[in-house]
């Protein structure tokens, strides 16, 4: 992604990404409220990602700033911390959350 200026550097996007997609649009709301541009947070959260993929990990769960996340080997769910708005859970494939924190480890790197 090229960037035109500073906020758009902040955009979550990654090769698959589908703009209106109730999971990626969930997973870029974890990318920007809870994992933020933290590098040492987003390398965090990916290996920890990565450790439920490989099976070295049997699942991890992470209340953060704004979602629960609940990851699975195959699929994660990122729920609403607090349920005021009515929000629903909303289940995506790791591998696409995997995907988008790559991408977005290299995005906050730059």
């Amino acid at each position: 992604m090229t960037a035109s200026n500073d906020n758009e550097a902040f955009v979550p996007d990654w090769p698959g990404r589908i703009v209106g997609n109730a999971g990626h649009d969930q997973i870029c709301a974890v990318l920007v409220f809870d994992v933020q541009a933290v590098p040492d947070w987003a390398g965090q959260v990916l290996a920890k990602v990565e450790d439920v993929i490989s099976g070295k990990s049997t699942g991890w769960e992470m209340a953060m700033n704004a979602h629960i996340l609940n990851v699975g080997m195959e699929v994660s769910d990122i729920s609403p911390v607090y349920d005021d708005a009515g929000d629903p859970s909303v289940q995506v494939k790791t591998q696409e959350l995997r995907a988008a924190l790559v991408a977005w480890c290299k995005q906050i790197e730059r």
